[in-house]
């Protein structure tokens, strides 16, 4: 996933895009994103503001979140002017299957108003992150010494029990409700604790590494 032309984006997608009475029109730089479960790249999302006194008293009102992809960073918002905002999100695929990215807001003028990018999570190949990662290299650069444990997860409260190991997830990390019967997890040693960094399974490719300061 690549950045492109923001402005050309606009054009193509202003019709499937807009929403003619609303109070913002939303774009994404891509129509649809296609690609293996575990991929990482960012996504250009601008709004257009048409109403001349928002009742939103900050752009920081407008939620982004997701189904079947994990956010791992959202950039400042950065006035175009005229009314135009673009912000830069760093996605990755978590599971396999259709998701999507959304923003939406609500606000007293319009009520509530969302565009989704349709994401399509395909099973990893050869050269994905995914398949290193299950084979037991850690894909991501990190300061610190990664070690794995494959097994089935157990536990609760933000501690996982998998193939003997006790570690914990950071703050802000959840799993989803049902898990593959085996992952590999791998984890990194932070202030005297087993932290979980990514948990890897069938269909599942799950990042924590972001929320360790």
């Amino acid at each position: 996933m690549k950045r492109i032309n923001m402005m050309a984006v606009a054009a193509i997608l202003t019709a499937v895009a807009a929403f003619s009475a609303s109070a913002c029109t939303f774009y994404f730089s891509y129509e649809s994103i296609e690609a293996p479960v575990g991929t990482t790249g960012q996504v250009g999302i601008r709004v257009q503001k048409t109403h001349g006194r928002c009742t939103l008293s900050s752009m920081d009102e407008y939620r982004i979140d997701g189904e079947g992809v994990q956010i791992l960073g959202v950039a400042a918002w950065e006035d175009l002017g005229g009314g135009l905002y673009e912000t830069w999100v760093q996605v990755s695929l978590a599971q396999e299957g259709d998701g999507a990215l959304r923003i939406s807001k609500s606000c007293t003028k319009e009520g509530y108003e969302e565009q989704l990018l349709p994401i399509h999570a395909l099973a990893p190949d050869d050269e994905a992150a995914w398949t290193a990662a299950w084979g037991g290299t850690y894909p991501f650069e990190m300061p610190e010494h990664v070690d794995s444990v494959v097994g089935r997860v157990t536990g609760e409260d933000g501690i996982l029990e998998v193939g003997g190991a006790t570690l914990v997830l950071p703050q802000g990390a959840s799993l989803p409700d049902e898990l593959p019967q085996t992952v590999r997890v791998f984890y990194a040693e932070d202030a005297g604790e087993s932290v979980a960094l990514l948990v890897v399974g069938d269909g599942l490719f799950l990042r924590f590494d972001h929320l360790i300061g």
